[in-house]
């Protein structure tokens, strides 16, 4: 017999998934489509395009209407009725946008979809359903001044389509909906454009607002031609700009001022700041990024795929993502690109980060000591708060049904201190149907597990019908050793691994005898650099100087300038203070740090690991403002610094004049500090519990009170540490 062959049945419910999952419900995406569209239809001609949105409770319409080219019955068939085709125009290089075949059938996600149009004086339309069945008229028919006068086409030709919305669709509020498309950054060449007219009209309320936007008027501190490694033929223009003011909004904000525009022929696929979104200095950027290549490259993959030619190893995937969310960061191309880019981009942001330092470490000894330890505790306090919603399985909650893992051993990595019994959470999957979990350590000797070894497990708080929970209680036996937890459960295991480090302490400099390194140990993530401080008592500088000479007995952790360190008088404390930075190169490295004085030596201890001892949280106080922002919380691995903004209004008028800053240690600033801290540990936590992606909505009544429970608890460390009692009073 021979073999039977055929192609895959792409079902209603296939083609509704689909689509729903390129529009995420949001009818932006929707218009951004018709927009688009429409622009694509005029081309390089003027033209208005229309929308009328129908703002009532239930089901809801969405029109728009442009007097463009128009297309018949055998363009609608093609376009609309063919799922992946190649008719728009892009494969043959045309200046339009659509690339996936797919477009605007997308727009079915929302609920039916009807395309009207007029072209050569035919009228045709093309009706298309949620699960991807259409209707088509015949034949074109002549047009008729009924049709002209209710598709708003009195002479010429367009194309009208109409959404008609799901009442499960939420209509956002009109001046809202206006907002977000006037600066949504794929549209801001549309509404740049002197030769087109975007009129938003709310159904029965209004005549409608124009839509525009106009490109701010910014210096350009960087315009060139890019070379890309390994795509000669490629061109590749930038342009950047420094904005006015430095902006904190997040990648996933499609309204942001900063942030470079990736265009191609016309389309712009993606507003980014590559691998720089997570540096605050990027804020101060925006630009273009124009490269047709980008088409090019789309259309050649599309072309050998239809062709079933073999794929050329620089161009293996489809760049542009099929879930309009912008190019491919995985492709080559968009690698070698952000690569090139980021050169430049790199330097204005080192620029920036360099005249930021100069701009701050003013604060006084006493206040900056303060700051540190303040750093240290609230990093404490995150990191308790942040660990116990991991356990409750409520960081980027969003795993349903099937995709939770049966076992799960939260969290997988644990450090543990000495002297400090801590609980692990153990979930299982609900359908399992499983009641208790064996656990076992191996090698045994590094911690106790408190309690029984098999566990009775309980139904999740929060998720009892699809989450059952065992608790392991375990204490650390021997530092500086790791081990590994395994739990099972049924025929399903999971294993971690937990990490048993120094008891922790509460860090006091008193005034030191003689020559001493601030603490007796450290830990320093490897491939990182860390500065430690050297004290020496007046007297003992008096004697033999100030240049101190430090040693590694390790080559896997280097001492840098030489190993050589200049002592400063500590005026607030009466004290010398010196600095050195080590670079750990080595993991798993066990060193000695000796410091000389004269004859008077001092030792400490370091270990290289995967990462720093805890949290680390740096509180800085910078001379310089950013708009109505008084802080701003930087993100490097592990790495947080909380930049309070000393030159914001709120914040000069009682941190004093410079250079003194008189008012820097007075109760007033410091309460005012503790303040701003308080309230960004408060965000952090929140950004982690809801996070943007696939969070729950909250409303202002919930996000108040879970901020505010945060920020109570934070407030009460904060005020105690940097305002004394006795000024408290």
């Amino acid at each position: 017999m021979k073999p039977e062959t055929g192609r895959v049945n792409y079902g209603g419910r296939a083609f509704h998934q689909d689509a729903t999952e390129a529009m995420k419900g949001d009818i932006i995406r929707a218009l951004i489509e018709t927009i688009t569209n429409s622009d694509d239809a005029y081309g390089d001609k003027d033209g208005k395009i229309r929308i009328e949105i129908e703002h009532c409770h239930g089901p809801w319409s969405v029109v728009t209407r442009d007097r463009a080219k128009g297309m018949g019955a055998s363009k609608m068939r093609a376009a609309f009725g063919n799922l992946g085709g190649r008719e728009s125009g892009f494969e043959l290089g045309e200046s339009v946008r659509g690339n996936l075949g797919r477009g605007a059938k997308d727009l079915a996600a929302f609920g039916t979809v009807v395309f009207e149009s007029i072209s050569d004086d035919r009228y045709s339309k093309f009706t298309l359903d949620p699960t991807g069945n259409y209707v088509l008229d015949p034949t074109d028919r002549k047009v008729d001044t009924e049709i002209r006068e209710r598709l708003g086409i009195p002479r010429g030709s367009g194309t009208v389509v109409t959404m008609n919305v799901s009442e499960n669709i939420r209509c956002p509020q009109h001046a809202k909906l206006a907002e977000r498309l006037s600066k949504h950054y794929q549209l801001r060449d549309i509404l740049a454009d002197p030769r087109r007219e975007v009129m938003l009209v709310n159904v029965g309320k209004d005549k409608g607002v124009t839509l525009r936007y106009a490109y701010p008027s910014l210096p350009v501190v960087f315009q060139g031609e890019l070379s890309i490694v390994g795509y000669p033929e490629a061109a590749v223009t930038v342009t950047i700009y420094r904005n006015e003011e430095r902006y904190d909004d997040s990648a996933s904000d499609d309204q942001r001022p900063a942030g470079l525009l990736i265009k191609g022929r016309r389309a712009i696929y993606e507003n980014t700041l590559f691998r720089f979104e997570s540096n605050p200095m990027a804020g101060w950027f925006s630009g273009r990024v124009e490269c047709s290549y980008i088409d090019q490259v789309a259309a050649e993959y599309d072309r050998r795929l239809v062709a079933r030619e073999r794929q050329d190893d620089r161009n293996p995937i489809p760049i542009i993502t099929r879930r309009r969310d912008g190019l491919q960061p995985t492709h080559p191309f968009y690698k070698a690109l952000a690569t090139a880019v980021e050169k430049p981009l790199g330097e204005l942001i080192r620029e920036e980060e360099k005249k930021a330092k100069e701009g701050s470490g003013h604060e006084s000894s006493k206040l900056r000591r303060t700051l540190d330890a303040l750093g240290r505790d609230i990093a404490r306090l995150i990191d308790e708060d942040l660990r116990e919603l991991e356990e409750e399985g409520l960081v980027g909650a969003g795993e349903v049904g099937s995709s939770i893992p049966p076992v799960k051993l939260i969290p997988e990595q644990a450090v543990l201190y000495m002297g400090e019994d801590k609980t692990l959470t153990v979930q299982v999957r609900a359908d399992l149907k499983l009641t208790e979990i064996d656990v076992e350590v191996d090698p045994e000797g590094v911690i106790a597990i408190v309690g029984e070894t098999k566990i009775a497990l309980t139904p999740h708080k929060k998720r009892p019908t699809d989450i059952l929970v065992g608790h392991v209680l375990v204490r650390p036996l021997v530092e500086g050793k790791e081990t590994l937890l395994s739990v099972r459960c049924g025929s399903y295991s999971a294993v971690g691994l937990i990490e048993v480090r120094a008891e922790r302490t509460e860090i006091e400099i008193p005034e030191p005898e003689t020559l001493q390194f601030e603490r007796d140990s450290y830990r320093v993530a490897v491939g990182k650099n860390k500065t430690i401080h050297i004290l020496a008592p007046v007297e003992l500088v008096d004697k033999h100087g100030k240049d101190v000479d430090v040693r590694s007995s390790d080559s896997g952790i280097v001492v840098l300038a030489g190993g050589k360190s200049l002592l400063r008088l500590d005026e607030e404390y009466e004290f010398y203070v010196g600095e050195i930075t080590v670079d750990a190169r080595k993991l798993g490295t066990k060193a000695a740090l000796t410091a000389k004085l004269g004859s008077v030596t001092a030792t400490c201890n370091l270990a290289v690991t995967r990462d720093e001892e805890g949290p680390s949280i740096e509180i800085k106080i910078d001379d310089d403002e950013a708009g109505k922002y008084r802080a701003f919380v930087e993100k490097n691995g592990q790495r947080v610094i909380i930049r309070i903004k000393g030159g914001h209004p709120a914040m000069r008028r009682y941190r004093g004049s410079p250079p003194d800053y008189k008012g820097q240690d007075q109760p007033l600033f410091n309460a005012l500090v503790a303040e701003i801290v308080a309230d960004q540990a408060a965000r952090m936590v929140l950004e982690r519990k809801f996070p943007v992606a696939g969070a729950e909505q909250l409303d202002a009544a919930r996000f108040y009170a879970e901020h505010y429970a945060y920020l109570s608890k934070y407030l009460t460390r904060c005020h105690k540490t940097l305002v004394a009692d006795e000024s408290a009073d």
